[in-house]
């Protein structure tokens, strides 16, 4: 007969760089929503490359309206991470966020790859809602239910994005089809 012995829950093979114990949950929530921050700046300025790069007054709007509520939620996040961090007397790094931008494709750039330029972004919304999701239920009852009551805005904004850019897609896909 074999036995086999438990699994330690501060197994510092699992988690060597905590000393054997995983970051307190606020902790994780900081990271992932300072990391849901960045990852929405990056997006912005790939909505904002993609309208000038269309150069049409519906995708201007279209792409308007996806900036304003990203720039909501910037300052939303920035609040909640700020509440957090002051409640677990967390030092973090300053609050600049990181901004990716594509290099420009030039003149010779096609239908097909702004088309590719918008099917990531709807991926990378519906990733974000499936993430803030996920995040709302590590703590349901944080601030009595309040983030994750906001995180579930955000992640219906995130799925009205989604929609908004399909628009788009289907828009030039009908262009050029």
């Amino acid at each position: 007969m074999t036995t086999t012995a438990p699994l330690a829950t501060t197994n510092p093979w699992l988690h060597p760089l905590a000393e054997g114990n995983p970051p307190p949950l606020s902790e994780r929530l900081i990271r992932a929503l300072e990391a849901h921050q960045a990852a929405e700046a990056a997006d912005v300025a790939s909505c904002l490359q993609v309208a000038q790069r269309l150069g049409d007054p519906v995708a201007d709007l279209l792409v308007g309206m996806i900036v304003e509520d990203e720039q909501r939620h910037d300052a939303l996040l920035r609040s909640m991470i700020r509440r957090l961090h002051e409640e677990v007397e967390f030092v973090a790094a300053p609050d600049a966020v990181p901004v990716l931008t594509e290099p420009g494709l030039g003149t010779a750039e096609t239908a097909a790859d702004i088309a590719a330029s918008i099917r990531g972004l709807m991926r990378n919304e519906h990733e974000g809602s499936r993430h803030l999701r996920h995040l709302a239920r590590q703590e349901p009852t944080l601030y009595g239910g309040l983030y994750p009551l906001l995180l579930e805005t955000i992640a219906r904004d995130s799925e009205k994005h989604a929609t908004i850019l399909r628009y788009l897609l289907h828009e030039i896909e009908g262009r050029t089809g």
